[in-house]
């Protein structure tokens, strides 16, 4: 049985722009036959709701999880790897309104391209000067 659910996420603490992806998450699931049975919302830096989501995808209770892009599950490259790993190991398919990232395909390409931009970002320093991100020396 799929138990498919909706994560939203602002940066801005931003209800209209949650509304707006929870539409856009339901829309997509609806034209693919299935519906969610719960929303999970953060606002700022993921947080309890991911937890709570994290939590529930670790025990089986969730499927397949809708989110408007990759982005919405971490601020960081490193958070966004480590949280679609610990989904992806729970079993559960990750769509966006875009399409699935996760399945045969998709596995390696996206685990590729996050750990490559977490290297990258890992890397970085803030200067010390200017208070902007640049590469370590």
């Amino acid at each position: 049985m799929t138990k498919a659910v909706i994560y939203l996420r602002s940066a801005t603490a931003n209800q209209e722009q949650t509304d707006r992806q929870e539409a856009r998450c339901r829309g997509y699931l609806r034209e693919r036959g299935l519906s969610a049975t719960h929303s999970y919302r953060d606002y700022g830096h993921p947080g309890t709701a991911l937890a709570e989501l994290l939590d529930a995808a670790s025990k089986g209770e969730v499927t397949d999880v809708a989110i408007t892009s990759l982005d919405r599950l971490g601020r960081r490259f490193t958070e966004n790897l480590d949280n679609f790993t610990a989904l992806e190991q729970a079993g559960v398919t990750i769509h966006t309104a875009e399409g699935i990232i996760t399945g045969p395909i998709g596995d390696d390409c996206a685990r590729s391209f996050l750990y490559k931009f977490a290297l990258a970002e890992a890397e970085l320093v803030t200067d010390e000067d200017t208070g902007n991100p640049r590469r370590r020396p």
